[in-house]
């Protein structure tokens, strides 16, 4: 069932925020959590409720000493002190967060500004990741929860794995759900989600991050394995009790003669949904054509990419270290990058690396979004790149490695190849402390992912970003020198992505 939207008026940039932290016991972690809330870029006017779920220690004080409004809440629960939080607050977005949390200085913004530019959204969902010690299996699980949410807003119109830490909802919408429902699975996740998505829609950003401690994994595998089973049971006896009339209406289906070749027609649209999705993310993914990710060679050699440049002064610093270190690479560059650093451009042609394209705009879903014959921001790209540079890539890589069809088919008719990867670290959200990226241990990933004829991604830049903290790419300048120095020690060679595949490196 569609949702039933309602009549917003459209978002302002600046209107009011609040921020709801549930707390019991948290005297630990809060502190840091205050401190990057109070510390983001956000310029209009927001306020930090803390709504106390009967601690037995410090909480509250601490929040008292940090200035932040403190709301108490006897009855135990994190969504009894949600409720207590939202129903004290006074701006028109209210936004989830978590007390052992860490957020950057721009996310207040950028929800504000989703808000402002779609104002029939009521809810935005972001995501999360650990800020240190990240568990070896976390890759699948955000992996996981990502394919969950992707499919969810492609058959239910809204992700179903919402991060009670990182969720934001306009008031509005709330009150007409009236608020949170004690008796829903997951009241904070996926209640306030199902609830929301009766009156209008629901977003979801997997770039809009929160950085959450492991203390919840951070537990003997016994434990965990029970806390697992424990949910799996409490879904199945939630959709047993509220799901009595889907049951019913599928037992009645099942009577049916038709019933059998229905099953076949769901279970194969699955299939086909779930193998659509994969040649659309996985990097390495053939289903929609060729695409290179690596090269079957015995020969000790690799190849280094850097996607998102130029972006100063991290190009030039990158292109600094490789002439020390004699080693050659591959750029994809954006092109309106190129427009506003041609003189970098030019010297990664000049100093004999190879530069790829990597559209003109870097839209996040351009594989999709752009669907004709004539893909204008490929285009546009190569124009930019050869009036600049006087070449002419014929390399494509697309923006974060997702595909389709009539993207690979422009490529092919273009007489160009498309290029993934098959080593990375995703250094910018990875290992982190509080925000702060490890080297060591992103260095330490690359390198022991690298084996013959793969091909590494790493970044030096974001997007169209420049000058701001995503932007920020010392941490590829700091590790790049001991990924060379490790590899070399281990006997392998650099080369370029036309070198290992044995393609052309530009179109005449």
């Amino acid at each position: 069932m569609a949702p039933r939207e309602f009549e917003l008026v459209p978002g302002k940039a600046g209107e009011m925020i609040s921020v709801v932290i549930p707390a019991f016991n948290e005297e630990k972690f809060l502190p840091k959590c205050l401190e990057s809330l109070q510390n983001q870029d956000y310029e209009g006017d927001y306020e930090i409720i803390v709504a106390d779920n009967a601690s037995a220690d410090a909480t509250a004080r601490v929040a008292a000493e940090f200035g932040v409004r403190v709301v108490s809440c006897p009855k135990k629960g994190v969504v009894y002190a949600r409720q207590a939080g939202a129903q004290a607050a006074s701006g028109n977005i209210i936004v989830q967060a978590d007390a052992d949390t860490t957020y950057l200085g721009d996310w207040l913004s950028r929800i504000a500004q989703h808000f402002a530019e779609h104002p029939r959204s009521v809810a935005l969902a972001g995501t999360f990741t650990y800020n240190k010690n990240t568990p070896w299996w976390a890759r699948f699980e955000f992996s996981g929860r990502y394919l969950l949410n992707s499919v969810g807003q492609l058959l239910l119109g809204r992700p179903v794995c919402i991060s009670g830490a990182n969720f934001a909802f306009r008031r509005e919408a709330f009150l007409k759900t009236n608020g949170y429902d004690p008796g829903s699975l997951y009241a904070d996740q996926w209640g306030i989600s199902r609830s929301l998505s009766r009156v209008g829609k629901i977003a979801y950003d997997k770039s809009l991050l929160a950085f959450t401690s492991t203390r919840r994994v951070e537990q003997p595998w016994g434990i965990l394995l029970l806390h697992i089973l424990l949910n799996i049971v409490r879904m199945i006896i939630h959709f047993i009790k509220h799901g009595a009339n889907l049951f019913k209406r599928l037992a009645m289906r099942l009577l049916l003669v038709r019933t059998p070749a229905r099953l076949i027609v769901l279970a194969s649209s699955v299939s086909i949904i779930s193998f659509l999705l994969y040649g659309y993310i996985a990097p390495g993914a053939q289903v929609f054509g060729k695409v290179y990710y690596t090269s079957k060679t015995t020969e000790k050699v690799v190849a280094l990419t850097f996607d998102d440049g130029p972006n100063e002064p991290y190009t030039s610093q990158i292109l600094d270290i490789l002439n020390r270190y004699g080693v050659k690479a591959t750029f994809f560059a954006i092109g309106k990058n190129v427009e506003l650093y041609p003189k970098t451009a030019r010297r990664i042609v000049a100093e004999g690396h190879v530069l790829g394209n990597h559209t003109y705009s870097h839209k996040a879903n351009h594989a999709i979004i752009d669907s004709s014959h004539d893909d204008i921001d490929i285009e546009l790209a190569q124009e930019t790149i050869f009036k600049i540079t006087g070449i002419k890539p014929h390399l494509y890589r697309p923006p974060h490695g997702k595909k389709s069809p009539w993207e690979l088919h422009y490529i092919k008719d273009n007489d160009m190849v498309e290029i993934t990867w098959s080593v990375s670290a995703n250094e910018d959200h990875e290992y982190m402390v509080f925000g702060k990226p490890l080297p060591k241990e992103v260095a330490r990933e690359i390198i022991s992912k690298a084996k013959p004829g793969k091909i590494i991604l790493l970044h030096d830049g974001y997007g169209t970003n420049h000058g701001d903290a995503k932007s920020d790419k010392s941490l590829t300048v700091q590790i790049l020198p001991s990924i060379i120095e490790e590899l070399q020690k281990q006997g392998y060679q650099f080369v370029t992505v036309p070198e290992l595949l044995d393609v052309p490196d530009y179109n005449k």
